[in-house]
């Protein structure tokens, strides 16, 4: 990093902490999970209540994290000041939410870094609908393979027992939402909204890569697709993969 940079990074996060402390009275929170299981969904359904401020783009925060002992330093902390800076925080925000997939696979981290005060939700979903998806840019691609499903999953269910950490599925999410919402509702300790019980007229993450449809109202029809004839291979693949067709099973999935 050149001096100039190393100025206006130290800068950025020096304003960005001012308004961090200034804004928000509540302990922070994360969303984490493999890949295509929801995790840009649920960021815009929770952006939609009054005292979340959420960030519309991942930052990766705590990918890079450099952990020693007790002690974590964050290279890429500056993309959170950042963003508070260049985007508009609503004034009954008290808490901001981070949705980066990777962040399952850093619990650790973000329980040191915020010594136990955080909340995260870790998203799971069916791993024969999420291996299905294709890559944005590499269509050629699958976007998740099933051995990434597997690590992602077995990472986020280490701490499922944890204070700080709610499970969820994407299932239940999207079939299931008014019962699922008013237990995250309860987890964060915030009051079930009209805004959130109708979150797509307030949403404020709209546009989002992953986000491959408009927003709109939830619906069952992303379930199960691993069903349809024209996945016949890829749902082959999946299955050939002992540990995939296991955690299937411990997560109760029907076979």
């Amino acid at each position: 990093m050149t001096p100039f940079r190393k100025t206006i990074t130290s800068l950025i996060i020096a304003r960005g902490k001012k308004i961090e402390l200034k804004r928000f009275s509540k302990a922070p929170v994360y969303i984490g999970g493999c890949g295509r299981s929801g995790t840009t969904l649920l960021l815009s359904i929770l952006s939609s209540h009054k005292e979340i401020f959420a960030c519309p783009k991942e930052l990766n925060l705590f990918f890079d994290a450099e952990v020693s002992g007790e002690n974590v330093t964050l290279p890429m902390i500056y993309r959170l000041y950042r963003t508070f800076i260049t985007k508009k925080i609503k004034p009954t925000a008290k808490r901001y939410c981070e949705k980066s997939p990777a962040n399952v696979q850093r619990i650790e981290a973000i329980d040191k870094y915020h010594k136990g005060k955080f909340k995260l939700i870790h998203i799971i979903r069916d791993g024969r609908d999420v291996t299905l998806s294709k890559h944005p840019t590499k269509v050629d691609q699958h976007w998740v393979e099933p051995k990434r499903w597997v690590r992602d999953v077995k990472l986020g269910q280490k701490f499922k027992d944890h204070p700080a950490v709610l499970t969820i599925h994407y299932e239940a999410l999207v079939s299931e939402y008014e019962k699922t919402i008013r237990d995250i509702c309860l987890f964060l300790d915030i009051h079930l909204s009209e805004e959130i019980l109708h979150w797509h007229k307030y949403t404020t993450v709209r546009k989002n890569r992953a986000l491959y449809s408009p927003i709109k109202e939830l619906n069952s029809a992303s379930i199960g697709n691993y069903k349809r004839p024209e996945h016949k291979e890829r749902l082959k693949e999946f299955m050939q993969n002992a540990e995939a067709v296991e955690l299937l099973k411990k997560l109760g999935y029907e076979e």
